[in-house]
């Protein structure tokens, strides 16, 4: 079965994001807020708004917004699992809507990153342990510089008018 996978199975992330949460909360950098969905439903609706791009070999980007916070996850399709997440912004400091968030890979498949408001604000690499990220503080903040961007996502950048 070689096919790749272009839909999300929403329930089977969910279980995923569970069970990483489960065991990731402990370790997280100092002030991140971890999401608390035990307390919120498992449907379509537990989230205020969820995005996500297929990317190679069952690799999926996500994006998903918690009512608190905005986290975005590289999730394997294949091994039910979240490879890696990085924790966008706080509602605490910034409000999102979902019209202003974008995701986009890299050429080749290797990362996936996330936009806030054009501006880049996280890459995660799907084979190694490229993980980029600066949270929303607010709408006017810059995001990561174009210098600091992985390989292959040069086609995301604005050309220059003279």
């Amino acid at each position: 079965m070689n096919e790749e996978l272009s839909e999300l199975s929403y329930e089977e992330f969910v279980r995923a994001r569970n069970l990483h949460w489960q065991g990731e909360a402990k370790k997280l950098e100092p002030g991140a807020v971890v999401p608390d969905f035990d307390k919120v439903a498992s449907g379509e609706d537990a989230s205020t708004f969820m995005l996500y791009a297929p990317g190679p070999r069952g690799v999926f980007a996500v994006f998903e917004d918690s009512a608190k916070t905005g986290w975005f996850y590289l999730y394997g399709a294949k091994q039910r699992a979240i490879l890696k997440c990085a924790q966008v912004y706080s509602r605490a400091n910034v409000v999102v809507d979902e019209d202003v968030v974008d995701i986009g890979w890299a050429v080749d498949g290797s990362a996936c990153g996330l936009a806030v408001w054009g501006e880049f604000r996280a890459f995660l690499g799907v084979s190694d342990d490229l993980k980029v990220q600066k949270q929303v503080m607010d709408a006017e903040e810059r995001g990561i510089p174009a210098s600091d961007w992985p390989a292959g996502f040069d086609r995301y950048l604005e050309p220059k008018i003279d």
